[in-house]
């Protein structure tokens, strides 16, 4: 009984034994296949690194030599562009010192100059002695297309090279295109190194027919092949799909098979011109670590036995524990349980590589006051219970997240505009409808921005773009009260940025002198002559951008940086009259604008006896132009002032009269000595249907001579607005028929170096 009892005892311990060992034979080759998979996976997640790791260095290569390019065209003007051996020798010297081969410059007529490294420039060359491809990408830049050619073997260093090209600007006119030329070697020391895959693997840049473009020094197949189709990489069955990825630039995994061994490769797209990157794993370096790592696992796995058994499981669980909580902290809201703006983002990546969408966000006016009346337990429960209702409004494929404590983020898979605001009101409704806190007294309140994009194909068309752009729509929604829902305003957002960096630049660009002097004559209708001139304002930035009055005076008026635009604008005109007088040259006198700010400013007058002073020029050189708002209320404080200015001799004129409410009333009690008529006034007195409005014009200028005013008349455009002013007794007239306004440089050069210069009968703009 006792040895029946051990055999069954020991019968059991085998038993036992055996199902262990099977178990961990099961469990050992599970785990073997695991980490197999899992090696694979890190190699293929690495090969992917890397290989945006390279192409955005060969990309930034390529952002690098049009920067170079960018520099050399930065010096390129119309005189430039008209004195080809100037031009030569510019070119000449600029590709001294940098890693082009040949750099041209090509005006619109196809005639061009032509520099290569270590050769004497050619001077008048014809567009038509360049490559086929050389001129299609010269071509694109004079139609304002920045470009890459192809590669393509040069004429003039007889080697294989491609090309950058962008288009030469003489302010806003295209004057021709310059490009360069480099050879596709310059990525060489990009892809060449040990450190490919942690020293394991190589690449290799390939064109979109699978040629070699450049080939690594470290390579498994040393056959000199020109084609990836031609060696052992592809085989027959993959071809096909190989060639189909290549020409739909797509990305791809496979593998070939070279003196018995497997090697796997991508083929990466650059983005550019159908390069690829084809990066193959040798098996060595990371990946031999990766080998080495899993086999001392495996063995220990062995060794270790049922204790390896419990702690995999006992890991597996954490592990399975611990990235679901990780899950949850990274993509979803532990309020409502919805998902967070990261996973947001993520998904809306993913969504608009496939489709166009809209994005909606939805806020809760006055959120905190919601908080402060009703609890924080109450206003929480109104976010878990707008959670619930926007989950039942979506479609497939839309989804929605929660981000701050009051807005939410929708992705809608229409654009319509009408539908999109359609299903918003619907939702907002039931909301406002469902609510816990609606069925009190206080009246839930929404407000939407939305921004649609038909389909993410441009780059600029990110997520991070559209987030940006239902920011700005939101931040309008919030303000309108008309409208609780706003969809984005592209050329509302591009005034927008225009006027922050004006208000965020203007007092760096007036200490830069960014701040550009410019002159327009007046011609004495009497004489012929040039009887002045009135000083203008143009912003021209440090890097050429040219930003005009009418997008900066308003702002500036608002926010009172025109009165120290007014001074600084009268230093220059000081310094103008200074240059003329210190250099020989008679001066003539200038009008300067008077903003209302300035003009009422407590020290005025004694600024402007300050600057007089200060650059030693007579006061009656200077016009001081104010608009008749200015009088309005005060006529009597405004004269009072004028009269002393007038002390000091200056000449005091009434800017812009014929517009707004100008009236014979201002014109007889203000003490002024000119009178300027606005160009509108003008325009409609040159109709021949508007007599009544010539008559007016012609007694104003007949009543502003009885009172020893003089009369300029604005917007002169033509011979027939001139003898029209004549005819009215006009005393000068300013407009494009004599010139537009013009820098100081050119003014100077115009009418101020010889005494016939001023006789505007025979000097136009033209």
């Amino acid at each position: 009984m006792i040895e029946e009892k051990l055999r069954k005892r020991l019968r059991r311990s085998i038993i036992t034994v055996l199902c262990i060992i099977v178990v961990l034979l099961i469990c050992s080759g599970l785990f073997s296949a695991y980490m197999h998979s899992v090696r694979n996976n890190s190699v293929k997640e690495q090969v992917i690194l890397e290989a945006e790791e390279y192409k955005t260095r060969i990309i930034k290569q390529l952002e690098a030599d049009f920067q170079t390019l960018s520099t050399i065209s930065a010096f390129i003007d119309s005189s430039y562009a008209n004195d080809k051996k100037l031009l030569a020798e510019h070119l000449d010297k600029s590709n001294q010192s940098n890693t082009f081969l040949t750099i041209v410059f090509y005006d619109l007529s196809g005639n061009g100059v032509i520099s290569t490294l270590g050769q004497q420039p050619v001077v008048n060359a014809s567009l038509s002695e360049l490559s086929s491809e050389g001129q299609r990408v010269i071509k694109l830049a004079m139609e304002g297309t920045t470009s890459v050619s192809q590669l393509f073997e040069s004429l003039f260093s007889d080697s294989s090279v491609f090309v950058y090209s962008m288009p030469i600007y003489d302010g806003d006119e295209i004057i021709g295109a310059l490009g360069a030329s480099d050879h596709i070697e310059i990525f060489s020391d990009i892809l060449s190194g040990n450190t490919v895959l942690g020293g394991g693997g190589y690449i290799h840049m390939l064109n979109a027919d699978g040629n070699f473009l450049i080939r690594s020094s470290k390579m498994i197949v040393q056959e000199k092949i020109s084609s990836i189709f031609d060696g052992p990489y592809i085989s027959e069955d993959s071809k096909s799909q190989v060639t189909q990825a290549l020409q739909n630039q797509e990305r791809i995994f496979s593998s070939f098979s070279y003196e018995g061994e497997s090697y796997p490769f991508l083929l990466e797209p650059v983005g550019i011109n159908g390069w690829y990157l084809f990066c193959v794993n040798t098996g060595e370096g990371l990946s031999a670590n990766l080998s080495a790592s899993a086999m001392v696992t495996q063995v220990t796995f062995v060794v270790v036995l049922i204790l390896v058994i419990f702690l995999m499981l006992y890991g597996y669980r954490l592990l399975r524990n611990y990235n679901r909580d990780m899950m949850s902290l990274a993509y979803y809201d532990s309020l409502t349980g919805a998902e967070n703006l990261s996973r947001f983002r993520q998904r809306l990546n993913e969504s608009l590589g496939n489709s166009g969408g809209s994005v909606a966000a939805v806020s809760i006016r006055q959120f905190p006051f919601i908080n402060e009346i009703f609890g924080k337990e109450r206003a929480n429960k109104l976010l878990c219970q707008i959670k619930e209702i926007t989950e039942r409004h979506l479609n497939n494929d839309e989804f929605f997240c929660h981000d701050t404590s009051d807005r939410f983020y929708i992705f809608f898979r229409e654009t319509e505009a009408e539908v999109v605001r359609n299903r918003l009101n619907s939702l907002i409704s039931e909301f406002e409808r469902s609510a816990e806190i609606s069925k009190t007294n206080y009246q839930l309140a929404f407000y939407c921005g939305v921004v649609d994009s038909p389909k993410c194909s441009d780059p600029e068309e990110t997520a991070d773009c559209l987030m940006t752009h239902v920011q700005f729509a939101l931040d309008r929604a919030k303000g309108a009260h008309s409208s609780k829902i706003w969809f984005f305003d592209s050329e509302l957002h591009i005034k927008e940025e225009l006027e922050n960096y004006i208000e965020s630049h203007m007092h760096q660009a007036l200490k830069d002198g960014e701040f550009k002097l410019f002159l327009q004559p007046k011609k004495d209708l009497h004489s012929g002559m040039l009887s002045g001139a009135e000083a203008l304002v143009r912003w021209k930035t440090n890097d050429g951008r040219m930003i005009f009055p009418d997008q900066f005076i308003p702002l500036f008026e608002r926010n009172g940086f025109c009165a120290k635009l007014d001074t600084y604008m009268l230093e220059q005109v000081c310094k103008q009259i200074d240059s003329w007088i210190k250099t020989g040259i008679e001066p003539i006198p200038i009008s300067v604008n008077q903003s209302k700010l300035m003009f009422f400013e407590s020290d005025y007058v004694g600024t402007l006896i300050a600057l007089i002073n200060k650059y030693n020029i007579p006061a009656q050189l200077i016009t001081l132009e104010i608009l008749e708002g200015l009088a309005l209320n005060n006529i009597e404080e405004i004269n009072a002032k004028i009269l002393q200015l007038q002390g000091e001799g200056f000449r005091i004129s009434l800017d812009d009269f014929g517009s707004g409410f100008s009236s014979l009333n201002t014109l007889g009690k203000l003490k002024i000595d000119e009178l300027k008529l606005d160009r509108d006034f003008l325009l409609n007195a040159s109709d021949q249907e508007q007599k009544r409005v010539r008559l007016i014009m012609q007694q104003t200028i007949l009543m502003a001579g009885q009172l020893g005013i003089s009369t300029v008349a604005e917007g002169v455009e033509t011979p027939e607005n001139e003898a029209l002013i004549c005819e009215l007794g006009c005393d000068i007239g300013q407009g494009y028929l004599y010139s537009r306004p013009i820098s100081a440089a050119d003014f100077d050069k115009r009418y101020m170096k010889r005494a016939d210069s001023r006789d505007l009968n025979t000097v136009s703009e033209g």
